[in-house]
């Protein structure tokens, strides 16, 4: 048994595709469909569903437990070459432009200080980058993943409210503001929907920070996260009896999760940028 041919049977797993596999490992997609041919000669029958992206057969699932172990040590041996003070190499970090500009960007500094062998590679923006197929080696992520062989783990608890400029009055026909595109099913704005679906409905917007802007103009009324909201300091928080609603519907809190796959958890230089992101959210949190 060939170990590149389990090692591109794993990557076609975690890539969900050939092409995504090839890419991964650095080789052919024609490779990679060698590689598996060859397994499924050797199984004599499928080891993947041919969909997009590709499914497991019964027998592809008991060689992926059976292959696990041996790419996890393959990985725990790159680390103990990789183990070296100095480290060196790229990480790639996706998460939202938010966090970047509010949370991360000043803390760079003392990363690159511990770091300087390091490059940081961050993908900011509301698209997912996929970690199993390599887009990516951390994530920050608002949603909690529900697949994959990940590593999770909650950072920050971040809260909600309802929020309006100092001196805008609030009535039952002031309008609200909402946001829409890639963050318009987010559950801030699904609540936004449902509380003030009696209210005029006056602008919408794709990122926070310009929705945030409108509201500090006097156009409406927003449901903004406190910790954003309090850099605006011509906005004022408004409990929920002061429009009209029950104590019931102060907007739900979500958690930031950070998200590595598990393959590339041990990596030294992966754990350095866990490290440095523990350690940030840590002193937001407290």
């Amino acid at each position: 048994m060939e170990w590149e041919y389990l090692r591109s049977f794993e990557a076609v797993v975690r890539g969900g595709q050939m092409s995504h596999a090839a890419k991964l490992l650095g080789v052919s997609q024609a490779t990679i469909s060698r590689h598996i041919a060859r397994l499924e000669e050797i199984a004599k029958e499928p080891l993947f569903l041919r969909e997009v992206p590709l499914v497991l057969t019964a027998r592809g699932e008991a060689l992926l437990e059976a292959v696990k172990p041996m790419v996890e040590a393959a990985w725990i041996a790159q680390s103990a070459l990789e183990a070296d003070k100095a480290l060196r190499g790229e990480v790639t970090l996706t998460t939202v432009g938010e966090l970047v500009r509010w949370v991360l960007a000043d803390r760079l500094p003392s990363f690159f200080r511990d770091y300087p062998g390091l490059t940081l590679r961050i993908l900011a923006g509301n698209n997912v980058n996929s970690l199993a197929a390599g887009e990516a080696d951390v994530a920050l992520r608002w949603a909690k993943p529900t697949h994959g062989d990940l590593f999770l783990r909650k950072v920050v608890t971040e809260h909600f409210g309802f929020f309006a400029e100092k001196q805008l009055r609030c009535d039952p026909e002031t309008p609200w503001l909402g946001l829409s595109g890639s963050l318009g099913q987010i559950p801030e704005q699904l609540h936004a929907e449902k509380l003030f679906s009696t209210r005029p409905l006056r602008l919408l917007v794709e990122d926070i920070e310009s929705l945030g802007k409108a509201v500090s103009l006097g156009l409406g009324i927003a449901i903004l996260p406190k910790r954003f909201a309090e850099r605006l300091l011509c906005l004022r928080e408004l409990a929920p009896e002061e429009l009209g609603l029950t104590a019931s519907a102060q907007p739900p809190s979500r958690d930031l999760w950070l998200v590595v796959h598990a393959s590339r958890q041990r990596l030294p230089k992966v754990r350095a940028v866990i490290s440095w992101l523990e350690q940030i959210f840590a002193e937001v949190e407290g």
